[in-house]
Formats: structure tokens, C-alpha cells, sequence
């Protein structure tokens, strides 16, 4: 089993691939997404995991924009640190960020924060979970052999570049996304949180056999121990 997670709104979209087959589900929480996987079982997602302090910088967000291409380094947000992910609301959060940090923090860096919380408090707790950062955008980068996609993953053309890409790589991937999207559109998710669930289950087949690659950095972990580095 090879696993890939995204998260949407108030859920996460999980994709499974089990004997070379997809199977998508939506659970409400990291909890109940994690019940089902092992916690030997290689498992990538899209949060931030491993976050800034005081006496530790979280970098590797720098070195991953150098890696993607122009049009799509926007995509990755810097998060906040661990004291302003706690916080009550954004303007304490831009506070506490600029006192650890010396910087301040974007509202779309705001607004993923519960999510980021949620994971930490999780990995804090769970720390023997195989479960790693990935960035979707660069997995479906290195999945089309560095070839940059010049589509948006929402617009019409992007997806079907994207089900493209992924049925390279394995089998029905556009009749999946259309049942899953199908199942659980009423729960408001997007055919590209699929898409990019899927595309970190793909990365995570290949990951061995990709000689285990990912962005590290020096420190190599954060103040509670969490890894900061991203898988690919």
C-alpha cells in the first residue's frame, strides 16, 4: 500500500493504491485518515510538517521554490511557526511569527494553519508514523520528467494534463477521479485535491526506486524532534 493525502476545507482526501489499483476516500480528520495505513507504510502529504522557532529556521520551503518552475513557485506558502500556528486568530499569529522569526506570515499561510496544527499535534503524539511532506506541484513535475505544466490544476486543460501524467503511471486514473468526485462532491471537494492525492500515492510507489528522494536541510529536525524535509 502506497498512500497520498490532501487536504480540503474542513477534510482530507486520501488515496490508497493497493495491488496497482486506486482506492480515494474523504475522512474529517488526520486520525481517522491514518486508522486504515500501517504505520510502516510509506504515506506522503500536503501540510508543512516540521516547523520554524526561535532557534530553528525552517528552509527547505526556499529550496523547494528554486526547484519549481516560473508560474508555479507561488504555490508553496512558508508556514508559520509552531508558537503561531497555536495562536487564536492571524494578527496575534503575524505577532508571534515576527518575534521567533523576524518575519510576518500571509493570510493563505493563515488559512491552512489548523491543518498544520492538526498534523503536528498528530506526529507529536505519533512520532513512529512513516507519514512525510510532500508538494503535489512537484510531484507531478518529476512525474512528467521535469517537463513544466503551464495549465492551472484547476482549469479544465490542467486536469486532463494531469489524468494524462498519472495514467503513465498507473491505470484508471480519470474513472477514479470521476467516481470519487462524484461520491464526495458534496462534501465540496475539487477534482484537483483528487489529482494531487493522487499524484503524492505515485510518488510514494516510486519513492525506493527513486533512490528515496527529498529536500533536506541543516538543521535536519525542529525543536520536537519532527523531520524538516520533503519528500519526492
Amino acid at each position: 500500500m502506497f498512500v497520498g493525502i490532501d487536504g480540503f476545507l474542513n477534510n482530507w482526501c486520501i488515496c490508497k493504491i493497493i495491488n496497482e489499483k486506486i482506492v480515494v476516500t474523504v475522512e474529517p480528520n488526520i486520525i481517522n485518515a491514518t486508522k486504515s495505513v500501517s504505520k510502516s507504510k510509506l504515506t506522503l502529504i500536503d501540510i508543512p510538517i516540521g516547523l520554524s522557532s526561535k532557534n530553528i529556521n525552517r528552509s527547505i520551503d526556499f529550496k523547494l521554490r528554486k526547484l519549481l518552475p516560473k508560474g508555479k513557485k507561488s504555490s508553496v506558502f512558508t508556514p508559520p511557526c509552531r508558537k503561531a500556528v497555536y495562536a487564536p486568530n492571524y494578527l496575534a499569529a503575524k505577532e508571534i511569527n515576527i518575534t521567533e522569526t523576524l518575519k510576518s506570515i500571509s493570510i493563505q499561510s493563515w488559512n491552512i494553519s489548523n491543518k498544520i496544527k492538526e498534523v503536528d499535534e498528530f506526529l507529536i503524539i505519533n512520532n513512529d508514523y512513516n507519514l512525510h511532506e510532500a508538494h503535489p506541484e512537484f510531484c507531478f513535475l518529476n512525474l512528467n520528467n521535469n517537463i513544466p505544466l503551464s495549465d492551472g490544476k484547476k482549469t479544465k486543460e490542467g486536469i486532463k494534463k494531469r489524468i494524462q501524467i498519472l495514467n503513465n503511471h498507473i491505470k484508471n486514473c480519470e474513472d477514479v477521479l470521476e467516481d470519487s468526485y462524484q461520491k464526495y462532491c458534496h462534501k465540496k471537494i475539487k477534482k484537483d485535491d483528487i489529482l494531487d492525492a493522487m499524484s503524492l500515492a505515485v510518488s510514494a510507489m516510486y519513492w525506493k526506486k527513486n533512490n528515496k528522494r527529498k529536500i533536506t536541510q541543516i538543521p535536519k529536525k525542529d525543536e520536537k524532534g519532527i523531520a524538516l524535509e520533503i519528500y519526492y
